[in-house]
């Protein structure tokens, strides 16, 4: 059963993230090829390093594995990527503020939708307590989320990060 649903997982967000993909390309062109790529790396070689440190780990429900990383989850990153960006420009926002607005979409659907869903309702995976982790900075009285609060501060950055790549990459094709 698990093959079945990370199979399913790795099909759904691959036809979502082509569908992003699309509505992006319209607007940006075939720099949205070079963000899809980089996307897909980086999530792919961060998602392996940070849940080898046993911040957290992905279950067997996921099914099918590339290392410690489930085959759909850098695809969904794509998408997280991709979808908070297109939220932002329907919003009416452009450049570098479309860009901090799709940073501030991301955090809001992994702190609502993502971490509630798929972690604590669904078992993707699972959070540990880790000491002087990769934001030990942040007290542990702060954290009442399902997700460390480090986590919500990746999914701002990473969406922000590569829709900023995005804009600035096509400003200097344009």
């Amino acid at each position: 059963m698990s093959r079945i649903v990370g199979a399913a997982l790795a099909v759904l967000f691959m036809l979502a993230s082509s569908i992003t993909s699309s509505f992006l390309w319209a607007t940006y062109g075939q720099v949205v090829g070079c963000q899809i790529l980089l996307t897909l790396l980086i999530a792919s070689v961060g998602e392996h390093i940070v849940s080898g440190q046993g911040y957290y780990y992905y279950t067997r429900k996921n099914g099918i594995f590339v290392g410690l990383v489930p085959v759909w989850i850098p695809f969904m990153w794509v998408f997280a990527v991709q979808i908070s960006m297109i939220t932002a420009l329907a919003g009416g926002l452009t450049g570098f503020m479309a860009a901090v607005g799709a940073g501030i979409v991301g955090m809001l659907a992994d702190l609502t939708f993502v971490e509630p869903l798929m972690c604590r309702m669904r078992r993707l995976w699972v959070w540990k307590s880790v000491e002087r982790g990769y934001f030990s900075f942040i007290p542990r009285e702060l954290n009442r989320f399902t997700a460390p609060p480090g986590n919500y501060i990746v999914w701002f950055l990473f969406p922000f990060l590569m829709n900023l790549f995005l804009v600035l990459i096509s400003g200097l094709m344009a």
